[in-house]
């Protein structure tokens, strides 16, 4: 391989790529600003992928056919290209962090600084992607993902290139059969694997990266063969006009009817990447392009739109962690993303622009690349010291090392005992259900005769899950649990049929199945969010046929805005008190009021006894929610997150309430 450091590649400039650049980053600024207005603006994402292969490969055909191609030229550029802007928004993000952020939050955001600094947040955000992980809006470098993705594609992409191009090999095939391959992959994973973390996945989107890649092929074959350039080249031919249009109603419809409710990519990523590859194949003289897509103002917007990315959404993720309650406001998110415009412009005009061109370019390649490698030092140390908790040693407020370690045993200890009787699989990441659960879930305990044992039922959700720890510690022991309670699955009574392949289905029709066979005294059920008259009808009229004598509904449990033990460090300025208002999602207490005096009043059926469990009544008072039991806050603390109850919250809801319902009369 040519080694030569500088390298000109002419390529006609494309002010319409600008301007397709341009509306894929408002449509992802818009989604992350206002995600239910503009529920399909994260496509913005794909239609990125579709530009970057195209440009990119057409730079490599360029060089291959000059033969000056080389890796170290490539990556040099690269470094050049994506460090400057990337290097001031990870720098921005850590200063920020070592601030604001508590010892959790700072560990995390130390091991996302490495995985972004590396190219590998993708793979991180995936493993991530279980139940107790801090919601995706509080990641300050969520959208790095993208970049992961992007940079592991040209890991390979230009060396494959290299090798076929010098083996002869028809590069058109050779990327068509890898698209292909990673298409067929893409929808394996989401729906046959029902993967929940395709979406992260490299070789579910390389796909996208080479249908840009491929259409450079064909272009630089036109390029190569052609010695002049027609009306027809430049866009004004009608197929090149349909081609335009067709490209920009895909988009639109993109935008319309994709959402984070479809399962994506899968088919659904046909549309914006088909749609992105027909506007770059109509050329630059096509009416649209040339009227539309090469406006100056949309040019502008696509020549920041790379730093524009990094920033807007770091400042939302910062904004919504330190003042939940000014990110609720639509006005102050419509602000954060002017503020990021100018934040982008700054940035690509004094560090994007000085550092990529101009001499000492070699220079500037190596201090790019050893920054780098220092900020994902900085990263990884972060993480391995536990978040640097010494930086709130002079506050008050600090409540110590062990504090993050008790936390931790809060979440094992849900854990332990939820993931035995929960039919979806965390470590696998996929909504095809398990095989079956813990025998202890289902099963009679031979250990105790069966004349003198009483049984009841725990079906529902996490939130079902949540009481297992306080019942198990203060059942009698003539009395034993049987459980199924999947995490996200609420209650359904109408889950006739097995499945193989949702989770949900399965678990409702499991804990259905053993409730008529079983036949339990009692049947408990919980669910995250507000019971409905008609669900509750529904339930109360399945379960009486199978000779359930008493069902137990339990109510929702306050919600917070943030993780309680975080809302409490970052909120409270006078100390930690035992009761607080602070946080609190007012509209679940107000749902809770409305059912507890509409919902429950009497049963539908004489011989069923129906009784309801205020969990916001057994924790809250005029004074708030109660924060912590006992003396100690660390041990004491309520909950390890906005609305699941610590171990020790559930011992307290079993022995004032749940106990003396379940055996009463």
């Amino acid at each position: 391989m040519n080694q030569s450091s500088s390298v000109v590649h002419t390529l006609p400039y494309r002010p319409d790529i600008d301007g397709l650049r341009a509306l894929a980053v408002v449509a992802v600024l818009f989604f992350h600003a206002f995600p239910k207005v503009f529920s399909g603006g994260f496509v913005g994402v794909d239609i990125f992928f579709v530009i970057s292969g195209y440009l990119i490969s057409s730079i490599l055909y360029a060089a291959l056919e000059q033969n000056t191609f080389s890796l170290l030229d490539f990556y040099a550029r690269r470094i050049r290209r994506i460090f400057p802007a990337l290097i001031v928004v990870l720098v921005a993000g850590y200063l920020f962090g070592w601030f604001y952020l508590f010892v959790d939050e700072f560990s995390q955001l130390g091991t996302h600084t490495f995985a972004s600094a590396a190219f590998i947040q993708n793979w991180v955000l995936a493993s991530e992607s279980g139940y107790f992980d801090s919601t995706a809006e509080l990641k300050p470098y969520l959208h790095l993902w993208s970049l992961g993705v992007e940079e592991q594609f040209y890991i390979v992409w230009p060396i494959f290139l290299w090798l076929a191009w010098k083996l002869r090999i028809n590069l058109l095939i050779a990327t068509f059969g890898l698209g292909f391959a990673s298409f067929v992959w893409n929808i394996y994973s989401i729906y046959f694997l029902q993967s929940t973390v395709a979406f992260y996945m490299p070789q579910v989107r390389f796909w996208e990266l080479l249908l840009g890649g491929g259409l450079a092929y064909v272009s630089f074959q036109k390029r190569r063969t052609r010695t002049a350039i027609s009306n027809q080249d430049l866009g004004i031919n009608n197929k090149y006009q349909v081609a335009s249009l067709l490209g920009i109603a895909l988009l639109t419809l993109s935008f319309i009817f994709i959402s984070s409710a479809k399962p994506y990519p899968g088919w659904w990523a046909l549309l914006p990447t088909l749609g992105a590859t027909l506007l770059i194949f109509s050329g630059p003289s096509a009416w649209l392009n040339r009227n539309i897509l090469s406006n100056r103002v949309l040019v502008w917007l696509g020549q920041i739109s790379y730093p524009l990315y990094l920033w807007h959404w770091i400042i939302l993720a910062f904004l919504r962690i330190t003042q939940d309650d000014l990110a609720a406001s639509g006005r102050t998110r419509l602000i954060t993303l002017v503020l990021s415009v100018g934040l982008a412009w700054l940035t690509n005009l004094v560090i994007e622009k000085p550092l990529r061109y101009g001499h000492y370019l070699k220079v500037k390649t190596c201090g790019l690349l050893l920054v780098m490698i220092l900020i994902g030092g900085v990263g990884y140390q972060t993480e391995q010291l536990g978040g640097i908790g010494f930086r709130f040693e002079g506050s008050k407020h600090y409540l110590g090392p062990d504090f993050q370690a008790q936390m931790m045993k809060n979440v094992n200890a849900y854990y332990k005992y939820s993931e035995a009787c929960d039919f979806y699989q965390a470590e696998k990441k996929t909504t095809i259900p398990k095989d079956h659960l813990d025998k202890k879930c289902l099963s009679a305990n031979a250990e105790l005769p069966s004349k003198n044992i009483h049984t009841f039922f725990l079906w529902g959700d996490s939130h079902a899950q949540m009481l297992t720890y306080g019942l198990e510690k203060n059942l009698p022991k003539d009395w034993r649990l049987m459980q199924v309670a999947s995490s996200g699955c609420l209650p359904n009574p109408s889950q006739l049929e097995d499945s193989q392949e949702k989770y949900c289905e399965r678990s409702n029709f499991i804990a259905l199945k053993m409730i008529q066979e079983v036949r339990p005294e009692v049947v408990v059920l919980a669910q995250s969010i507000k019971w409905n008259k008609e669900k509750i009808d529904d339930l109360v009229r399945k379960l009486s046929t199978f000779g359930v004598k008493k069902i137990i509904f339990v109510g929702q449990s306050p919600e917070w805005s943030d993780a309680l033990p975080t809302l409490l460090l970052r909120k409270q300025v006078a100390g930690i008190p035992r009761y607080t208002n602070t946080g609190l999602i007012m509209s679940v207490m107000q749902e809770n009021q409305e059912i507890r005096s509409t919902l429950f009043k009497k049963s539908l059926d004489k011989n069923v006894t129906i009784e309801f469990i205020d969990v916001i009544e057994a924790f809250c008072t005029t004074d708030g929610c109660l924060v912590y039991i006992g003396d100690d806050v660390k041990m004491g603390i309520t909950y390890f997150d906005s609305h699941h109850l610590s171990p020790t919250a559930s011992d307290y809801l079993a022995k004032t309430s749940l106990i003396k319902s379940i055996t009463g009369p």
